[in-house]
């Protein structure tokens, strides 16, 4: 049963999704996309659907590097143990969902807090380092954000060893990594598909996660490692700093606007299956 502060808090999502996510692009951004989707369907189409299948195929294999990672497990316990303080009858994951919003929400604030620090720490080393730590820095931008997702899933009563959760997981961070125009879209095909799968356990959707549209994530890390392979020539007293403080400002950024948006699709999630049970 929903709260009245979880009834506010619906209204308040409800409204965000149709002003924040209604995005229209301008003939500039209309240009661009033509001009890269374009480009890439010039390719052979074998090569075009081998290359999305090896993006799809680093993103699964990445995703459950973590899920097997003592680290991701003891994370996954101190969650439940810290609201075992406040809920007794907590057991597992899915037990979590029945807490109120507000302490779901304290949790995955601090999931987000963390890796958003993470984030800073990493670009500014691979601003600072040499070739090996700019090479690691791709990987390392996967591993913090999928990480932080599959946490943020699991505050809100959502385990992403559930093969299901899972692909729900790796299409929110395809949507979450879109540019904004293309994220309402995504979006909406996300909460169909939570809502047709409602306690599913395996997925049955289409599985392929990468598309021509989120190519520019890519060409924006690209362009990340450039600048500060430029920037790495001006240092001062042999320190780096203005490569470090790209590093450090774009990883951050990313994951800001990365674990925002999940927060608010599980948070958003969780309260639509509350409001459905009062029904």
């Amino acid at each position: 049963m929903l709260t009245n502060s979880e009834k506010i808090i619906l209204t308040q999502m409800k409204e965000w999704e149709n002003e924040q996510l209604q995005i229209i692009p301008n003939d500039f951004l209309r240009t661009y996309d033509t001009w890269i989707e374009d480009a890439f369907t010039k390719l052979p189409e074998k090569a075009q659907i081998k290359f999305f299948h090896e993006l799809d195929s680093w993103l699964f294999y990445i995703h459950a590097a973590i899920q097997q990672s003592k680290s991701f497990d003891e994370r996954v316990e101190h969650i439940l143990n810290e609201a075992r303080l406040t809920n007794e009858s907590i057991q597992y994951i899915t037990d979590l969902k029945y807490l109120p919003i507000n302490r779901l929400n304290y949790y995955a604030d601090r999931q987000i807090s963390m890796h958003k620090l993470f984030s800073l720490i990493q670009g500014g080393v691979s601003g600072a380092g040499g070739t090996l730590f700019l090479g690691l820095d791709i990987p390392s931008v996967l591993v913090i954000n999928l990480r932080a997702i599959q946490l943020i899933a699991t505050t809100y009563g959502y385990d992403t060893k559930n093969p299901f959760e899972m692909m729900i997981s790796l299409k929110l961070f395809h949507c979450a990594t879109l540019p904004k125009r293309f994220q309402k879209q995504a979006w909406d095909s996300l909460l169909e598909e939570v809502n047709n799968g409602e306690e599913s356990f395996f997925y049955e959707g289409n599985e392929q996660i990468s598309d021509v549209a989120w190519l520019n994530q890519p060409l924006l890390q690209i362009l990340k490692i450039w600048t500060i392979l430029l920037c790495k020539k001006r240092k001062q007293q042999n320190i780096p700093f203005a490569s470090m403080a790209i590093g450090a400002s774009f990883n951050y950024s990313m994951t800001k606007n990365i674990t925002q948006l999940s927060k608010r699709f599980y948070q958003y999630r969780n309260l639509l299956e509350k409001a459905k049970d009062e029904e």
